[in-house]
């Protein structure tokens, strides 16, 4: 805190005393010299300025017209002008702005507005310093006692009343005690006041982590009671007095939402504020009961709570109760500190953990089935903790053997007698790497040669040929990855005058308003909510599926593809994920995706895909995080193959009901289809097996 210093004082008084006289002297003069350019001013006003408030103001605000109230005609002199100032001043933000004249009204120049907003400045300035005076001289004064009181009790937010021994203020001859001319005066005793009085506010402070504050007390542990005060307030508001949380209301609501919530028709949120539920526990529980990640302590109840209903809640809260108990313990209060030889030695947390002592042996058979071509079988033994202890946990292989039928058990502690017999003599089999690889490159530029062909082309083992294209994925037409190709669903049941508007039609998921897709046959834009721009295509998904368009090719060729995915929702919703897919017989290639935020907007262009006649592209839309809201997508999607081109809001937006899938205008049945799937579950980031930058991934980029 700082401190006060009386000579510092008083040399700043000094110097607000000595700038007073300055001011006076100063304005005195300026008096004397501002009646000079009155003339000139009014001068320009007739000969400039009136002339352009007649050619482009006049016409609106005259006396006969008053728009917006305003008349200009009535200022002929200075005099008029300086009865009413504010609107010269609203007019200098009303041209510089633009605002004045309107857009389709004459514009002065640029030289007659600066000629026009010159003027008014100048008047306006002068008109300040020729009032500079008025209303006379205002006397420096100090605070008076109650102004400091409240001073002191806003700055600190305690009310300290650092004056109550000050002495009382006198009235002036208004009668009033904060008059200036009663408040110019400070005695040395009422210095000497003022600066105990600053000092005993500078006990009040409290030092905190984040900085300071202040406490209507002076003692530490009456700042250690507030704290406890306002934690054990905090706390009360959330918790029973024993600490635990009380699971049975937020359990209920889990349940009793639980179809809306993962329908999308409701949020979190909502139930938080229906059930008046504390948000950030109820989005754990919530959470975790819809968690796929294996558990073994909450799979079993997430069964449970999958198919409850609300007369199955006690049931559900004693299986959840029983769990806790089993592997947690609370300690309380009383016993939160421990003794020690030392003394004592606080608890490292109030809810421990139970250690189970699960101790069990069990046999393992595992079928060992190599794919055609695969030279190692990678077995892991996979072991986790049922709770986290401390405890030194391990578990042990035993007696690990390969088993056959009619042979003898091999022991692999053995396996340095009998590794000869079954060792891959690596050196004969990568012996023609080179022409494996030079096979690898060739399938990539025709995808429809089968490896079996080919490694009859070039004399090559058609086992080890088929696990080289696997391992190099050359035929990821060099732009994608290979991803599992999931099964897709056709959008079945008719959607017609959506939100009762004949141009609004698509195709639904049947039974469900989502997932959808819509087009807008109009020539207008509609919102439905979310903008539906005119002749377009709009997609909906849903939590837990995505929703896309398939286009099969009619031909066969190199196909450039480009594609529009924009946010139709600009204000609420956390956005949306893409993707393009090649998918060729029994293989699927994701060869590009991405994602949008709120409003957001992606164009990707200029993909280049190897086609055979009946391959499909599909544009696909897939929720963030499970998210759904507001995430109603515009779509575009040109494909063109030689001198043909497709495009889906020209084949379908206009037409969309004439049949699932849909024919394109170019006389091809069964081009277009809408569908929905599985939504993606969200990538972990992976170290890439090829280095970047290396010999192999520059000559995978060939």
């Amino acid at each position: 805190m700082p401190t006060f210093s009386l000579r510092r004082l008083c040399h700043h008084v000094a110097l607000v005393f000595t700038w007073v006289a300055l001011s006076i002297i100063v304005g005195t003069a300026y008096a004397t010299a501002s009646q000079e350019p009155v003339q000139k001013l009014t001068d320009t006003f007739v000969s400039d300025i009136q002339p352009i408030l007649k050619k482009y103001c006049l016409s609106c605000h005259s006396t006969a017209d008053k728009k917006g109230s305003l008349d200009l005609e009535r200022f002929t002199t200075l005099d008029h002008i300086r009865r009413d100032i504010k609107p010269w001043q609203n007019m200098i933000e009303q041209i510089e702005t633009g605002e004045m004249p309107p857009k389709k009204k004459p514009q002065p120049t640029e030289a007659e507005k600066k000629q026009l907003l010159t003027w008014v400045k100048t008047f306006l300035d002068h008109e300040a310093r020729s009032r500079a005076n008025d209303p006379g001289h205002v006397p420096l004064r100090r605070l008076s006692n109650a102004e400091y009181d409240y001073t002191i009790h806003d700055l600190t937010g305690v009310d300290l009343k650092p004056t109550r021994e000050f002495p009382p203020d006198g009235a002036a001859g208004e009668g009033f005690t904060n008059a200036a001319e009663a408040l110019t005066e400070i005695s040395p005793a009422l210095m000497s006041k003022y600066l105990k009085a600053a000092k005993e506010i500078a006990e009040h402070v409290v030092l905190t982590p984040e900085g300071f504050r202040f406490s209507p007390s002076k003692t530490r542990r009456d700042w250690t009671d507030e704290g406890t005060r306002k934690l054990q307030q905090f706390y009360s508001s959330i918790v029973p007095a024993d600490g635990k949380l009380p699971i049975q209301p937020y359990l209920t609501a889990t349940i009793k939402h639980r179809d809306a919530l993962s329908n999308g028709k409701i949020r979190l949120g909502d139930v938080v504020s229906m059930e008046k539920l504390n948000p950030k526990y109820l989005a754990i529980l919530w959470n975790a009961l819809r968690d796929t990640t294996p558990n073994l302590v909450l799979d079993p109840i997430r069964q449970q709570w999958a198919k409850a209903t609300l007369q199955d809640v006690p049931a559900l809260l004693a299986a959840i109760q029983r769990q806790q108990n089993t592997l947690w313990k609370t300690v309380n209060v009383a016993n939160y500190y421990q003794s020690t030889s030392a003394g004592y030695a606080e608890a490292t947390s109030r809810q421990q953990t139970v250690d189970p002592s699960a101790v069990e042996t069990l046999n393992l058979r595992l079928g060992i089935k190599p794919l055609p071509g695969q030279n190692d079988v990678v077995i892991y033994l996979n072991a986790r903790d049922l709770l986290p202890t401390t405890s030194d946990a391990k578990v042990v292989w035993k007696q690990l053997r390969l088993e056959a039928a009619g042979k003898p058990a091999l022991l692999l502690a053995n396996y340095a007698d009998y590794h000869r017999e079954y060792t891959v003599d690596y050196a004969s089999v990568f012996a023609n790497t080179a022409s494996y690889l030079q096979a690898v490159a060739l399938r990539s530029q025709n995808p429809q040669l089968t490896v079996q062909e080919l490694a009859k082309q070039h004399q090559l083992d058609a086992e080890h040929l088929a696990r080289w294209v696997e391992v190099l994925a050359l035929d990821a037409d060099k732009i994608g990855r290979v991803v599992p190709m999931v099964a897709l669903k056709p959008l079945d049941e008719k959607l017609e005058r959506s939100a009762n508007k004949a141009w609004i039609n698509g195709w639904k998921k049947r039974g469900q308003d989502l997932p959808i897709l819509v087009t807008n046959s109009s020539d207008t834009e509609e919102h439905i909510p979310g903008r539906s721009a005119p002749h377009s295509v709009t997609v909906h998904p849903m939590p837990q599926e995505f929703v896309g368009v398939v286009w099969k090719s009619p031909v066969a060729g190199k196909a450039s593809i480009s594609a529009r995915i924009t946010s139709a929702h600009a204000a609420c919703g956390n956005g949306v994920g893409w993707w393009l897919e090649h998918r060729h017989a029994d293989r699927a290639v994701m060869f590009s995706e991405g994602s949008i935020g709120v409003g957001g907007e992606a164009k990707p262009s200029g993909k280049e895909v190897t086609l055979a006649a009946g391959d499909q592209i599909m544009l696909a839309i897939d929720p963030k995080n499970n998210d759904h809201g507001c995430d109603l997508t515009d779509i575009a999607l040109t494909i063109q193959v030689g001198n043909q081109t497709w495009n889906l809001a020209g084949d379908v937006a206009n037409n969309i009901l004439e049949g699932n899938p849909h024919a394109d205008k170019l006389g091809h049945a069964d081009t277009w289809s809408f569908v929905y799937g599985p939504a993606r579950a969200v990538k972990s980031a992976t170290t890439a097996i090829i280095p970047p930058g290396s010999l192999l991934d520059r000559w995978r980029t060939l």
